[in-house]
């Protein structure tokens, strides 16, 4: 994917927006909209990096165990080629991958696509919810079949035909959570707010763990060799 197409797609989901004002709630981001919020370790240690979509859960996480080096990025809405690069520069330990925590739905897939078009797709993983991490997680309540769910609106419906063109979410989210997604639901990062003291620690240690594991290499019909 380059990153014409995925710039021409923020001007795509902003025609969505307009054609669905219904479902588009006032404060929503959409593009780089607001600044990135950088939390962690300071100058001179090898910074690996954490993007997460949701700035609560991060409170929930407390900062005496984030391991040693870890910045956590909290962004809203699509990133940008500019906050890519700041991204690109926090992460000085250039031999961990950068984690992406995001909510399995068609925004959440949309600013990962944008992270993985600016930054490589060795480079980001999707460590959100998705299967690995919620298998990683290893609870049987956070199973994507028990989680809290919420209804696709007809915005998101369109947007995620949009998204299909940058990243498939089977290959982001793994079978089952990209099935509950296709049958027209979405599942947000709060739905572990039920058991937050435990499950939020636990869902960072998840995705941290599935970052650094070598993606799986498989061959297409056609010969091409892809990762995921």
């Amino acid at each position: 994917m380059g990153t014409q197409a995925l710039e021409q797609s923020w001007q795509l989901v902003r025609r969505l927006a307009e054609q669905h004002p219904d479902d588009w709630h006032e404060g929503y981001d959409l593009v780089g909209d607001s600044p990135l919020r950088i939390f962690g370790a300071g100058a001179g240690v090898p910074r690996r990096v954490l993007v997460v979509t949701n700035q609560p859960v991060v409170h929930r996480w407390r900062t005496s165990d984030w391991p040693t080096g870890l910045v956590i990025v909290v962004t809203a809405g699509i990133v940008t080629r500019p906050q890519a690069a700041i991204l690109e520069r926090l992460a000085s330990d250039k031999s961990a991958p950068i984690a992406f925590v995001g909510d399995a739905d068609p925004m959440g897939l949309h600013t990962y696509a944008s992270l993985r078009g600016y930054l490589g797709a060795q480079r980001v993983r999707f460590t959100g919810i998705c299967d690995a991490v919620l298998d990683t997680i290893g609870d049987d309540d956070v199973q994507p079949d028990r989680l809290a769910s919420s209804e696709l609106s007809p915005l998101d419906r369109a947007h995620l035909q949009l998204v299909e063109g940058l990243v498939r979410p089977e290959r982001a989210l793994g079978p089952r959570v990209s099935a509950v997604l296709r049958s027209g639901s979405k599942i947000y990062i709060e739905a572990l707010g039920f058991r937050a003291a435990d499950l939020v620690p636990a869902l960072f240690t998840a995705a941290l763990e599935v970052a650094t594991r070598k993606p799986k290499v498989s061959r297409s019909p056609q010969g091409r060799i892809t990762t995921r």
